[in-house]
């Protein structure tokens, strides 16, 4: 046998964000703060080479120095980014390949892909591992 219980909606917003507290807030920081851990890991391991030079191909020291990431606020959205300043033409032409004056294709030296693959297994770790601290806290 049921019976219904009114609840003003007022008390029960105020009731709930008793309960919660902060939560919010907090599991925000803690996403916002694994994003820039892990844009600024994989600009780091770019610069470093791991992605990068392999065999027959060196790249400059500009280019491997160019390495950045940043994190810019959309609305409510957190954006990590990372690209190369020093020449960021060139991380799309040595990423796919390009066609040359004299018609023929230049090998492709993939460095980015698996970066930013390794960045997202980084970020969901990271992502995972904070909003458990703040869940525990």
């Amino acid at each position: 046998m049921g019976r219904d219980i009114p609840v003003d909606l007022d008390r029960f917003a105020v009731g709930l964000e008793q309960l919660i507290g902060d939560l919010p807030g907090r599991c925000d920081e803690a996403l916002e703060k694994s994003v820039r851990q892990s844009v600024r890991r994989t600009a780091q391991n770019l610069r470093s080479g791991e992605y990068g030079a392999s065999g027959r191909h060196e790249w400059s020291e500009e280019y491997m120095e160019g390495f950045t990431s940043h994190v810019t606020h959309e609305g409510a959205k957190t954006v990590g980014e990372v690209g190369n300043k020093a020449k960021p033409g060139l991380v799309h032409l040595l990423e796919k390949g390009h066609v040359t004056l004299n018609g023929r294709r230049t090998a492709a030296f993939p460095h980015m892909a698996p970066a930013f693959t390794d960045m997202e297994e980084d970020f969901i770790e990271r992502a995972e591992a904070a909003i458990g601290a703040v869940l525990e806290g």
